[in-house]
């Protein structure tokens, strides 16, 4: 009799918990303002890094959200050599996935990207070897890293597209 008594109890106490979260549930969550920050310096402490900003845009490739930059209009050059010609003509790829970073004329942006034109990595560097920087990227905290602004991995980028790309950063020097 005691067994049968529990059991229904167990039933009884499940029932009731049951129905308490149930009715939870359906209460709405308590809103509470927060005070907005008057200014982007006071959304996050200097040391903080968010890749989400204040209207809720989630930074590309988990880069942390930063302060809009402006990024100058690449200067018209006189007409190219072949060998230029042939790598602006293949740098589709840079412009959708460095350019932000980098610059149109690969100059860098200010708090971004180095200038890669003059970059002595890419300029001692095989091919190869910018291929496996690329696919890896390097980290804010990285000894190698001179500006502390990571640089994302573009592993998830076929080998034939980073070929396109080396040899366009190839092309610049």
């Amino acid at each position: 009799m005691n067994a049968l008594m529990m059991t229904k109890s167990m039933k009884l106490a499940g029932l009731t918990l049951v129905l308490m979260v149930l009715s939870a549930c359906e209460q709405p969550a308590p809103q509470t303002e927060q005070p907005a920050p008057e200014s982007a310096s006071q959304a996050a402490p200097a040391d903080s890094v968010s890749s989400i900003d204040d209207a809720g845009n989630v930074a590309p490739f988990g880069m942390a959200a930063r302060q809009p930059v402006p990024v100058p209009d690449a200067e018209p050059t006189a007409a190219a050599e072949p060998a230029t010609a042939t790598a602006a003509a293949s740098s589709g790829l840079f412009k959708i996935h460095c350019v932000a970073c980098h610059g149109a004329d690969a100059k860098g942006v200010p708090g971004l990207g180095l200038n890669l034109v003059d970059s002595q990595l890419v300029a001692t560097s095989s091919p190869d070897e910018l291929v496996a920087f690329l696919k890896a990227g390097r980290a804010a905290d990285s000894p190698d890293n001179v500006t502390k602004v990571p640089m994302p991995g573009f592993a998830w980028m076929t080998d034939a597209d980073l070929d396109e790309v080396t040899g366009y950063l190839k092309s610049l020097q």
